[in-house]
């Protein structure tokens, strides 16, 4: 069963934010990422969403369209049903 627990995020000037999550939660079976790994945030009405992330989601497919061309026809799907191009 996944652990609740109570963070803290901190603010930087110029260089973004820190969440602070407590060991009880990251080290619950559960949890869903590693040390290190890159997550995609989605904002919602007074929420936060953490979500592991695909490497076609990280890039600006509307700059490449040579590149996007080029790619299997799944991977061009999945680009056009997250609305990427």
């Amino acid at each position: 069963m996944p652990r609740r627990g109570f963070g803290r995020i901190t603010f930087f000037k110029k260089s973004g934010a820190r969440l602070y999550i407590p060991e009880k939660v990251i080290s619950d079976s559960s949890f869903p990422f590693k040390d290190g790994e890159i997550v995609k945030i989605d904002i919602g009405n007074s929420s936060l969403k953490l979500e592991a992330v695909e490497w076609w989601e990280m890039l600006d497919w509307k700059t490449m369209p040579e590149t996007y061309e080029k790619l299997p026809e799944e991977t061009k799907a999945k680009i056009k049903n997250a609305c990427l191009i």
